[in-house]
């Protein structure tokens, strides 16, 4: 009878040799397994939570023109593309998506090869880098935002006159 245990009801229970231990086993095992799931979600969260900024926000603001790396969202103005020959750095400027802002412009520079929809006039464009001294954007990785397929036929004659 030694095998034998008593329930607090008053029942009688064989409980096998190393149960205890398995069943301790088993729970170290899911806590190891729920932290690294939890470790790995925290560790992807702060570089996809990069707020970024409209053209004329970071113009205004001289805190974040300090050489971290921030994302500016705006659109290309018409003309202001530049790359010499065969070279692979190119030189822009963007400013607001709505052109509301008048007269705020970001110099930016990029090294590589641009996305197709960069040049659409009707996409936005992301880019994340930093402001160097000098005055111009060093853009590390840019983000094209797709134009929107559905777009009302007074939208479409106004952009065409």
């Amino acid at each position: 009878m030694a095998d034998l245990e008593r329930e607090p009801g008053g029942l009688a229970t064989t409980e096998q040799p190393g149960s205890r231990s398995n069943r301790t086993r088993w729970v170290i095992l899911g806590l190891v397994v729920m932290l690294a799931l939890g470790y790995m979600v925290y560790a992807a969260f702060p570089g996809n939570a990069l707020y970024f900024l409209t053209v004329s926000e970071f113009m205004s603001k001289e805190d974040v023109r300090d050489g971290r790396t921030v994302r500016v969202s705006g659109k290309l103005v018409d003309g202001s593309f530049h790359r010499d020959g065969n070279a692979v750095l190119a030189r822009f400027e963007m400013t607001d998506k709505d052109g509301a802002t008048a007269g705020q412009l970001l110099a930016a520079t990029y090294v590589g090869v641009l996305p197709d929809l960069f040049f659409n006039p009707h996409s936005e464009i992301i880019l994340e880098g930093s402001y160097r001294p000098g005055g111009v954007f060093q853009t590390d990785n840019i983000l094209v935002k797709c134009p929107s397929k559905y777009r009302s036929l007074q939208d479409e004659s106004q952009d065409s006159s």
